[in-house]
């Protein structure tokens, strides 16, 4: 990236006030904010600065071709060369578990899963931005969104089944269930090493560029293909399984022709990337994918060394693993026994970590009678302590269950009523070695991030005064603004204030006080019927001005331009792996066109307006916004579409809503109406005609929208129970009002001043960024 892309992105403007501050955090702490993006913003800085260290240092050419080519280069062969070098070295990065005694194996592989679950539960991540309505129109933005499709596996035919649930799932039936990724439970868990989040963290962190990283991004997808990780994965899956003796997963993910198809992809995507390039930026371009693929390469070989490294060899040591163990759990356990005795000493005082003395614990622990050395299925702390009725059921998972089974096991019979187990007689001679649990060092990396306070008084300082024409075109470019980001959420939560305040009355009244999905299939169903059924011939229709059909199709230009936009937000990492989300990434997608640039409704729209003369600047650019036949009215909701896509975890409910009124809005009467118009001017239909059936509401994109919310509430219900659905049914339905006509500002105040009198609306979730 050249200096003058730097600076666009607006954290990198000094003079302004607030600069972010470098810092130091933990792998741990940027993985959990990188994930958490939309609501963290105070990361973007240290991304990119990650980004820059990694991608644009000189480092040894392990691929060979570095070299800027010569002009008139066959870009094709140069691919290829670049391919094949990556799948020639890339053989290396295998493990071996043949041969191996079951124990050791099963340690082997549980080292290497947990190693790359990290890694695994953010898959494709690299490329979720090239979905945002700032790119996908694009013909590269559109191969990285099929790029993304694929890896992702985000098709129709089943939105549950998928490489990460398959990886959450296997883990599940042996260790326990798996917290979910956006969590700081997960990034904080004690068994992952800080080397597990250096490859996330910098795939993470690119992902955040993709207006300026296209290349990078694309030649890091090349590499990961070529280096076949995805079989990596998928692999350590059916090890896993065999390992432990698990059922094993069904089949289907591990086809050698899905693979090959994405391997396919990312050559396709790098050739496409240099067909695109003008002849004076290819060798820049060139450079930049080859390092992209070099940094990928490097990532990936340093996370497999780190972790055949410090991979458990030989034999299992039962007693290390139990010290481990015991450690692992002291913090949480201490507290719970009161005043009972382990040997010479309290049991909760074996528990304080700042003494925790490992060795002694087991041996207190051996010669305890809930132990009997060498006899795990007649030791009360297994048969007892951890049946059913026991103090501590389901305080050990099954595999902790395993590693107390074998230490006992390992037990060695005592040689006398008071005798010490274990070990401890050779421990009180003086000749034991040491032991001590194996604590990981915590690695940190260092870069600019803003504190909380300084993104909101820089946001309110920019841009708190903005316009709503300046405020789309901030959130088209937020890659380039991310400190619009608390100014956005207000602008969405003020509109969702309006749309809350007359939900009972006036136009789209919620269909039911409490949820009902038979009531919702009622409204959906007489909406539907009542647009057919208003479709006028064109003979009994007033007459429409050419003149005035062309202004109002003008007018339209900033919504249609971002079709879709309202769920960009459902790529994130912490949402694509979720059914809920699926759901909507798949209509989406649909909307964008599938990876295909040809087929994205913008793009159709672009050509309807080509068609009446009309040739519209690039929405990313300032521009647009003043371009001078457009109202300021025509940016009101599609500004409001883009901010509350920023949020799509936060305004979930309003999201589903306002999903199933843009979806059904047009079905019916207003298209077919559209149609006849368009055919009467003699201007192409292909627009509506796609909208009129994709959006149909039995199998299409009205349906789809129908379904998501009877999810999601539904998996509200199976975790709160179903008398707790009431204010999110309220909040999906502010956003099915949210594109109409809103209240105004007096009766906004009468609706504040109620509620100030009465109580807070609890329909209303708490600000991101509050004031």
């Amino acid at each position: 990236m050249n200096a003058q892309d730097a600076l666009k992105y607006s954290f990198n403007q000094d003079a302004l006030a607030n600069a972010p501050k470098l810092t130091k955090i933990t792998l741990q702490k940027a993985y959990y904010l990188l994930v958490n993006v939309e609501e963290h913003p105070e990361i973007l800085p240290l991304a990119f600065d990650i980004v820059s260290r990694n991608f644009d240092e000189q480092r040894a050419d392990r691929l060979g071709i570095h070299k800027a080519p010569a002009d008139h280069v066959d870009w094709k062969g140069q691919v290829t060369a670049l391919a094949k070098s990556i799948s020639e070295i890339g053989t290396d990065f295998t493990y071996s578990i043949e041969g191996l005694p079951s124990d050791q194996s099963r340690r082997q592989i549980m080292h290497f899963y947990r190693h790359y679950m990290p890694m695994a539960l953010v898959d494709g991540c690299w490329l979720q931005t090239g979905a945002r309505v700032s790119t996908a129109h694009t013909r590269i933005g559109a191969i990285i969104t099929g790029l993304y499709q694929h890896q992702v596996r985000a098709f129709v035919a089943d939105p549950g089944r998928h490489f990460v649930n398959d990886y959450k799932a296997a883990f599940s039936r042996i260790a326990g269930t798996i917290e979910d990724v956006s969590t700081r439970s997960f990034s904080e868990r004690s068994e992952f090493a800080s080397e597990c989040f250096q490859l996330p963290v910098v795939m993470l962190s690119v992902a955040q560029f993709a207006r300026t990283r296209a290349p990078e991004i694309i030649g890091a997808n090349l590499a990961w293909n070529f280096l076949r990780i995805p079989s990596f994965g998928l692999q350590l899956i059916s090890d896993f399984c065999n390992a432990f003796d698990l059922p094993k997963l069904d089949g289907g993910l591990n086809e050698p022709e899905y693979l090959q198809r994405g391997v396919n992809m990312a050559f396709g995507a790098a050739e496409a990337l240099m067909e695109e390039t003008e002849p004076a930026q290819e060798a820049e371009v060139w450079a930049r994918l080859v390092a992209g693929a070099e940094t990928a390469f490097r990532l990936w070989e340093e996370w497999f060394s780190a972790t055949t490294q410090s991979a458990p060899s030989g034999p299992p040591d039962p007693r290390q693993e139990m010290i481990n163990l015991m450690w692992r759990k002291a913090a949480h356990a201490r507290g719970y026994h009161g005043k009972r005795p382990l040997g010479d000493r309290l049991i909760d005082d074996f528990l304080n970590t700042e003494k925790f003395d490992g060795p002694k614990l087991l041996n207190a622990l051996a010669n305890s009678p809930w132990v009997r050395p060498g006899q795990p299925d007649k030791s009360p702390l297994l048969n007892r302590l951890l049946g059913f009725g026991g103090p501590m059921l389901g305080v050990f998972n099954p595999l902790e269950q395993q590693t107390i089974r074998e230490w006992i096991n390992s037990l060695p019979p005592r040689e006398g009523r008071n005798m010490p187990a274990g070990g401890v007689k050779a421990e009180l001679a003086g000749s034991e070695p040491e032991m001590k649990p194996e604590v990981r060092a915590t690695k940190t990396v260092e870069g600019r991030v803003w504190q909380a306070n300084d993104i909101r008084q820089r946001s309110k300082a920019i841009f708190g005064n903005c316009s709503v024409r300046e405020l789309y075109h901030h959130l088209v470019n937020v890659e380039f603004y991310p400190e619009i980001l608390p100014v956005a959420e207000q602008f969405a939560r003020d509109r969702l204030e309006r749309s809350m305040a007359s939900i009972w009355k006036g136009e789209r009244p919620i269909p039911s006080r409490r949820y009902d999905p038979a009531a919702l299939d009622r409204w959906v169903e007489e909406k539907h019927r009542s647009q057919v059924d208003s479709y006028r011939q064109p003979s009994e229709r007033p007459e429409v001005p050419k003149d005035a059909f062309i202004e109002a199709t003008v007018q339209l230009a900033p919504l249609i331009l971002i079709d879709g936009g309202w769920l960009q937000g459902m790529a994130s990492p912490a949402i694509i792996h979720t059914t809920v989300g699926r759901m909507l990434f798949h209509v989406f997608v649909e909307e964008i066109g599938e990876g295909n640039a040809l087929e994205h409704h913008a793009n159709i729209y672009r050509d309807l307006l080509h068609a009446m003369g009309i040739s519209a600047p690039s929405i990313a650019s300032r521009e647009f916004i003043e371009w001078d036949r457009l109202d300021a009215e025509s940016f009101e909701v599609p500004a409001l579409w883009l901010a509350i896509s920023c949020f799509p975890r936060h305004f979930m409910p309003e999201i589903l809503g306002l999903n199933l009124a843009v979806e059904l809005a047009g079905v019916g009467a207003p298209y077919m109406e559209a149609r006849d118009t368009l055919r009467k001017f003699r201007y192409p239909t292909l627009f509506v005609d796609v909208h009129n059936a994709a959006d149909n509401v039995t199998a299409g994109h009205s349906a789809w929208a129908v379904n998501a919310i009877k999810r999601y509430l539904d998996e509200l219900a199976e975790r709160n129970g179903p008398h707790h659905l009431d204010e999110t049914w309220h909040r999906v339905w502010s956003g099915v009002r949210l594109t109409l006509p809103q209240i105004g500002r007096i009766k906004l105040f009468g609706h504040r001043m109620k509620r100030r009198f009465l109580a807070a609306d609890e329909r209303f979730v708490p600000l991101i960024f509050p004031t």
